[in-house]
């Protein structure tokens, strides 16, 4: 039986339903009935569902669970779950805004009364990587290397909180990537929660890189390895067990000689996991190499991409003054915009927003993906007049327009994804710059395209309701 058919059955049975009246109800025949009941049929369409739901007086929880399992039903488990896990990705993601000091001993020397200090609980290994790594950003250049898993989130607060905004330490962090991605029982994807996590670092530290390499993961954490998770400083070397609640510290300069060389024979068997890229110049010559790739392909971002409509003009109008390289930023952006809409009746790329985002857009002015302290905010007559535009785009153009945010206004996500390339990109609220992360691992590749590519229809307007709303909301900016 499916897992739709079990749930159906669990509810005639519990309340008694009788199965011709259902049948009736829904428009079908007793032995079609049936079938569905005994998992050889599915329903044809999720109103059918709803149907069966209202005649039962389902519970609203009751009737979004039927749901749930229809769809898992239609597409599979692995499908519904892998999808499902990059929808909250987007609707989770956060970026600190402040910097909050860990605790006022922070920056005290460690005793060293002998070569190794044991660390017996969890709470002796939080209090001594606050120490070593407190030490560590203060000094004039410093250099952490860290072999642990991101999911150790007070690690991940602790270099936020230490090394919020600045770029004297360099950071190297090599994980594990799972290579069992197998979501066909619902658990989360290992993965891109690894993703996640370190997100904040990218937005918050200026030289923070994750690599990564494959393993089972859940093997590897459950094997008798003794100390497998390593974190070094120019002076320390912590080494912990799997579950973090025992390891040592040692600062002799042997020791440390010998575990930042295996260390950096790690790094070079490992890849890089996002390649940063942070140059405003260096990020619009990124994306042009991407428009001149001409292969299925997604936008996906709330605020819409108003870039194509922007011609040399508004440039000049709006890009501050004292922009460094300000003449050759416009020079390369209006090339930039001419070949985007030379490509744009060729281009297989949709573009993805939601009604909240344009919203935001007419009322702020905020253009999501430049640097907040790189242009003025447009006037209003101009905000509309771009507004208007992606109207025009919208008529002949492959753009959707989802009806409610996947994600956070405030703390946006960009993404473009094709089955080869992608990118993701955020606005540091403590460096105030747009970083670029190009997608280096082909399973985030894939499990981004296929959720962009797969996107339920009930989330978007129809085209004709999409160009009623643009409509709406030209008619009513355009009388401010």
């Amino acid at each position: 039986m499916s897992e739709f058919s079990e749930l159906l059955s669990q509810h005639i049975h519990n309340k008694n339903i009788k199965t011709y009246p259902l049948a009736q109800y829904c428009g079908l025949d007793r032995s079609n009935m049936y079938k569905i009941i005994n998992g050889k049929r599915k329903p044809t369409s999720i109103e059918m569902v709803a149907n069966m739901c209202r005649f039962m007086q389902l519970s609203p929880n009751e009737t979004k669970e039927m749901q749930e399992a229809y769809v898992i039903t239609l597409i599979g488990p692995e499908n519904y779950y892998r999808r499902k896990n990059v929808k909250l990705f987007f609707e989770e993601f956060r970026l600190p805004t402040l910097s909050f000091p860990a605790a006022a001993y922070k920056a005290e020397v460690i005793p060293e009364k002998d070569d190794i200090i044991l660390l017996n609980t969890q709470t002796e290994i939080n209090n001594a990587l606050l120490r070593i790594l407190s030490l560590e950003f203060s000094r004039e250049k410093g250099h952490i290397r860290m072999l642990i898993q991101p999911d150790y989130s007070f690690l991940i607060d602790l270099l936020i909180s230490e090394g919020i905004g600045k770029s004297n330490v360099l950071i190297d962090h090599i994980i594990c990537f799972d290579n069992n991605t197998d979501f066909s029982h619902g658990k989360n994807d290992y993965n891109l929660n690894c993703l996640k996590s370190i997100l904040p670092l990218y937005g918050s530290i200026r030289n923070y890189e994750a690599f990564y390499y494959y393993d089972n993961i859940s093997s590897k954490n459950d094997s008798f390895t003794l100390f497998p998770y390593i974190i070094i400083t120019s002076e320390y070397a912590c080494l912990l067990t799997a579950d973090i609640r025992k390891g040592y510290i040692t600062s002799t300069s042997e020791s440390l000689e010998m575990f930042c060389g295996i260390f950096d024979d790690y790094l070079k068997k490992s890849s890089c996991l996002l390649k940063r890229i942070d140059n405003l110049l260096d990020q619009l010559d990124y994306a042009q190499n991407l428009v001149n790739v001409n292969m299925p392909g997604y936008s996906f971002q709330m605020t819409p991409c108003l870039t194509l409509f922007m011609d040399a003009y508004f440039a000049d109008k709006y890009v501050i003054q004292d922009l460094p390289n300000r003449s050759a930023f416009i020079e390369r952006f209006v090339d930039y915009v001419n070949n985007m809409n030379k490509n744009r009746n060729t281009s297989s790329m949709c573009s993805v927003f939601s009604l909240e985002g344009l919203l935001r857009f007419m009322e702020t002015g905020e253009i999501g993906e430049y640097p907040p302290n790189a242009y003025n905010r447009p006037e209003m007559e101009d905000r509309v007049n771009l507004a208007r535009q992606l109207l025009q785009a919208c008529r002949t153009g492959n753009y959707r327009m989802l009806k409610n945010n996947i994600g956070n206004l405030d703390n946006e996500l960009f993404l473009f994804i094709s089955q080869t390339r992608g990118y993701l990109m955020l606005n540091s609220p403590v460096t105030h710059n747009l970083i670029y992360l190009d997608i280096e691992e082909p399973g985030l590749l894939f499990t981004f395209f296929d959720f962009c590519d797969n996107m339920d229809d009930r989330l978007f307007f129809t085209k004709e309701e999409m160009i009623e709303q643009l409509k709406m909301v030209i008619e009513k900016y355009q009388k401010k």
